[in-house]
C-alpha cells in the first residue's frame, strides 16, 4: 500500500435536528469517527461530548492519515452518552453517515443527512484541513465589560466562541472559552489559538466572535457577537473595544456591550 501523503484534521463541527433519545431532557451527542474496511470497522477518535443539545456544535479536531491513491472509507457515528466513561456500547445511537475521505477533502463544508435505521434523521457538517505550512498561534486574552443579563434570577454565565468563514460564506468553528459563572463583567483565562484552525493562516480573513451565557440544558442564550480579523486583533493595542452586540438590536451605545481584548 502506498505510504502516508498528508494528515487532515477533520472536525465534525456540527449537526442539527438530532434524535432525542433522552426523556426527561434532551440527547447528550458525542461523534466517534470510525475507519471502515468491508465490515470490520476501527475507530479513529472522537469529539467531545455535549450535554443536553440537538444542535451540538463540536470542537475536537480529528486527525486522519490521507493517502491519495486510496479510496478510504469512513463513518461518523453520533451516540447519546449518558455513561460518565463515554462507553458507546451504553449508549443510544442516533445517526450515522457514511463517506470517504476524498469526499470531504474536496469539499469546501461537507453536509450530509444522518441515517437512522434506513431513514434520515438530522445532518452532520464535517470540515477538513490539510496539516502542514506555518504553524502560528495568537494569544488573547478577553474581558467583559457590562454584558446583556440573560437570566432572570441572576447573572449571565457567559462564554465566546470563534468561528472562521469558510470559503461558501458560512462559518466554523475554531475555539469555545469556558464560561464564567454569574457576571456581567467575566475575564477568561488566556487563549492560545491556531492561526489555521482560527482563519487558515489568512489574516484578512473573517472572523465571528459571539458571546453566549451559558445554560445547563444546552439552550445557550445569545448575548451578542463582533467580526473582526487576525490582522486587526495582532494589531489592536490594550484596551481596544469590540462592541458585542445582539443582531437583533439596533447599534446604539446605550445598549452595546464591550468585549475588550487585553493584549
Amino acid at each position: 500500500s502506498s505510504g502516508i501523503n498528508a494528515e487532515w484534521p477533520l472536525r465534525p463541527g456540527s449537526c442539527e435536528g438530532l434524535r432525542d433519545a433522552d426523556v426527561f431532557s434532551k440527547s447528550d451527542p458525542i461523534c466517534v469517527l470510525y475507519s471502515l474496511d468491508g465490515n470490520r470497522k476501527r475507530e479513529i477518535g472522537r469529539t467531545e461530548r455535549i450535554d443536553d443539545n440537538l444542535n451540538p456544535k463540536f470542537q475536537k479536531q480529528i486527525t486522519v492519515d490521507y493517502h491519495f491513491e486510496e479510496v478510504q472509507r469512513l463513518a461518523f457515528y453520533l451516540f447519546d452518552i449518558d455513561d460518565k466513561n463515554n462507553d458507546v456500547s451504553k449508549a443510544d445511537f442516533l445517526g450515522k453517515c457514511e463517506c470517504t475521505l476524498g469526499q470531504i477533502v474536496s469539499s469546501s463544508n461537507f453536509k450530509r443527512p444522518l441515517d437512522y435505521q434506513g431513514r434520515n434523521y438530522g445532518s452532520i457538517s464535517i470540515q477538513a484541513q490539510e496539516q502542514g505550512g506555518m504553524q502560528k498561534s495568537v494569544k488573547l486574552t478577553l474581558k467583559g465589560v457590562k454584558l446583556d443579563k440573560k437570566d432572570w434570577f441572576g447573572k449571565s454565565d457567559p462564554f465566546l466562541e470563534f468561528h472562521r468563514q469558510l470559503l461558501d460564506g458560512s462559518y466554523a468553528l475554531a475555539h469555545r472559552t469556558e464560561y464564567i459563572k454569574n457576571t456581567l463583567n467575566p475575564r477568561w483565562k488566556p487563549m492560545k489559538i491556531n492561526t489555521r484552525r482560527l482563519c487558515d493562516n489568512n489574516p484578512d480573513t473573517v472572523i465571528r466572535v459571539e458571546c453566549f451565557d451559558w445554560n445547563s440544558n444546552g439552550s445557550h442564550d445569545l448575548i451578542g457577537e463582533f467580526y473582526t480579523t487576525l490582522a486587526e486583533l495582532e494589531q489592536s493595542s490594550a484596551g481596544k473595544t469590540f462592541s458585542c452586540v445582539h443582531p437583533k438590536k439596533e447599534k446604539s451605545t446605550d445598549c452595546d456591550s464591550a468585549l475588550i481584548p487585553l493584549l
